[in-house]
């Protein structure tokens, strides 16, 4: 078995750990959450979302009511990944979890000791838990612990765990909040003897939430409740890359048959994976689902789903 997972990983390697980004776990940094996708990533100020669990964990503690969230992202080529999220506001603070999962696909092998036959190319699942809660004068603060189990071709196996820390402020100007975390805290995740480490990922920005406006005071004949508009900035600095800026835009709307639309955009600068994203939200009552599309000018598209229930 030695023997097998040295040459697998001397196969694989290359293509994943060792990567121009030089960390392990890349996986990680994937968005799952399609608002957040929609809106190019730029997540770090924005509240009220179950999607902050990712980005920022101190944003949990802005939600309301608990929520349970499933993610379904098809990936490139025959890639996906699955996520699963679930938050439970008290009095105490915010305590939330969620599980993610990555599977590459299969591969053919035929290395040089003669080995054949298919195998799933890398099988990765990481389990998170997260606490938040609201200190004074609009600031909040939230960590997570995270074990993450990784596996290359159904013979190389590595773990490790991490943590995230991370604050959220709501300024006296109305709607205008920023927030800070640094993500994936923890040591060198080794297979064998080759290790790199977690995408360490420090991350910033802010966010402007103009408040809920009366559209019949904008325009007399327009068909809607109300409406929204969130704009928001991010900075995200990984270990070994260069900045990745990226904007995000959102607009709510309250038609009469919906408790909820919302059109989405953003963009991820500095990234070949990465770039132009949009995303659809509908609502109504508890229930809720997402839709997220990204475009990558080398890989291809990556689509995302989301169902969501508020209890």
């Amino acid at each position: 078995m030695r023997r097998l997972s040295a040459l697998l990983l001397s196969a694989l390697l290359p293509a994943s750990a060792h990567a121009v980004a030089r960390t392990s776990a890349s996986f990680l940094q994937r968005p799952m959450g399609a608002q957040a996708a929609g809106m190019g990533s730029a997540f770090a100020a924005v509240s009220g979302s179950i999607d902050s669990l990712q980005y920022n964990p101190s944003g949990a503690a802005t939600l309301p009511k608990r929520i349970a969230s499933s993610t379904f992202l098809k990936g490139f080529g025959d890639s996906s990944y699955g996520y699963f999220a679930y938050a439970h506001p008290t009095s105490l603070g915010t305590f939330a979890g969620s599980f993610m999962y990555y599977n590459a696909g299969t591969i053919s092998l035929n290395l040089s000791d003669g080995t054949t036959g298919s195998v799933v190319a890398e099988r990765n699942f990481a389990y998170s838990a997260t606490y938040a809660r609201r200190l004074a004068y609009g600031l909040f603060v939230g960590g997570t612990y995270r074990y993450v189990s990784l596996e290359l071709a159904e013979a190389a196996k590595a773990s490790s765990s991490q943590t995230d820390v991370g604050f959220l402020w709501h300024s006296p100007w109305k709607g205008l909040s920023a927030g800070a975390a640094y993500q994936f805290i923890g040591p060198d995740i080794t297979f064998e003897s080759a290790g790199d480490p977690p995408p360490k990922t420090l991350r910033y920005g802010v966010a402007w939430r103009f408040p809920d406006v009366d559209p019949l005071k904008v325009d007399p004949s327009v068909d809607l409740e109300e409406f929204d508009v969130t704009a928001s900035f991010d900075n995200a600095v990984v270990l070994h890359e260069d900045a990745s800026p990226r904007l995000g835009l959102e607009l709510g709307m309250r038609p009469p048959s919906l408790s909820r639309v919302a059109l989405r955009t953003g963009w991820i600068i500095g990234r070949d994976a990465e770039g132009f994203t949009f995303g659809l939200g509908f609502a109504q009552g508890r229930f809720g689902f997402d839709y997220a599309f990204g475009n990558s000018p080398e890989l291809g598209n990556l689509q995302h789903f989301t169902l969501s229930a508020r209890f």
